[in-house]
């Protein structure tokens, strides 16, 4: 039986796989003349988004759920590692793109540079204007920062109610127009990472997973190539809205094959404990100011 615990190391597994999927997103999903497979390989790799948002929500439940943590205490952790990359990779990007790749304000706002530059530095800009500003992928800011800041209600609520609480961020996800702006398609993953943390189900479903031996490799990848036909072509839970359960499956998947392979764990481990601070400037590297050498 497999004891192993889905701990740091394994989360950081995920998130390398999830570095990886995000840069393929980027590179291709714009791009078909690269060929089919590698363009609808790079549609699919948004689930990156979804695997990020869970093991988010998984982490910081692991982080408090046996230990008495305040909301300031919580809070001046989160959000300022958080600020503090943002901050720090934006001042290091930005003045290389005003002052070397003519790349101003002007450039990427339509109206009020200063100001809309100003409120994206908050990360919460897409609560407040449509454009995307000074770096698109960007976006990203206003869903994690949002998501931290309600992190310890939406642990309160999953602890005290269970499934009950992914069953209505479920429900929220049927409708075309969403209920909460922003963070709509991302409360539920954000909410099972939690959940899956408070029951310990991921080393419970690895633990029977284990009665198929070599098969579970076999059955983790079929219903991952499942879940991409459904995403593809099922429009009520199809795209970002599905991505809960297609993201679900590939850390599981990956926590399978890195519990077999422990060199797959290093590599994928180290790439994953980069991952945030390269979803912060990969897009300048690859989209804006070196695209033509990346791309040759």
């Amino acid at each position: 039986m497999n004891n192993k615990l889905f701990n740091k190391d394994s989360t950081d597994s995920c998130k390398g796989v999830a570095l990886i999927l995000l840069l393929w997103h980027h590179l291709f999903f714009t791009h078909p003349e690269f060929g089919y497979i590698t363009y609808k390989i790079a549609l699919l790799s948004k689930v990156c988004v979804a695997i990020f948002v869970l093991l988010s929500g998984y982490g910081f439940s692991e982080s408090i759920k046996l230990k008495n943590v305040g909301l300031y205490e919580f809070y001046q952790k989160r959000l300022v590692a958080l600020y503090f990359n943002y901050w720090f990779i934006s001042l290091i990007f930005v003045i290389i793109g005003i002052l070397f790749m003519d790349r101003t304000f002007q450039d990427v706002f339509t109206s009020h540079a200063y100001v809309k530059f100003t409120i994206q530095m908050t990360g919460l800009h897409r609560f407040a204007y449509s454009e995307y500003g000074y770096n698109a992928t960007w976006w990203y800011m206003s869903v994690i920062i949002s998501l931290t800041i309600l992190f310890p209600f939406i642990f309160d609520l999953t602890k005290k109610y269970g499934a009950l609480v992914l069953f209505f961020f479920l429900i929220i996800l049927l409708p075309n127009s969403a209920l909460f702006p922003v963070i709509n398609t991302w409360l539920l993953p954000f909410a099972l990472g939690i959940y899956i943390s408070q029951k310990n189900y991921i080393t419970a479903i690895s633990n029977h997973l284990n009665i198929y031996g070599s098969w579970r490799f076999f059955i983790l990848m079929t219903a991952i190539v499942l879940m991409a036909i459904l995403r593809s072509h099922i429009p009520l839970l199809g795209g970002e809205k599905i991505d809960w359960l297609f993201g679900g499956l590939i850390i599981l998947f990956v926590f399978e094959l890195t519990t077999a392979f422990r060199l797959i764990e290093k590599a994928l481990g180290f790439l994953g404990q980069h991952l945030f601070n390269v979803f912060l400037f990969h897009t300048f590297i690859c989209g804006y100011y070196w695209s033509e050498f990346i791309y040759s």
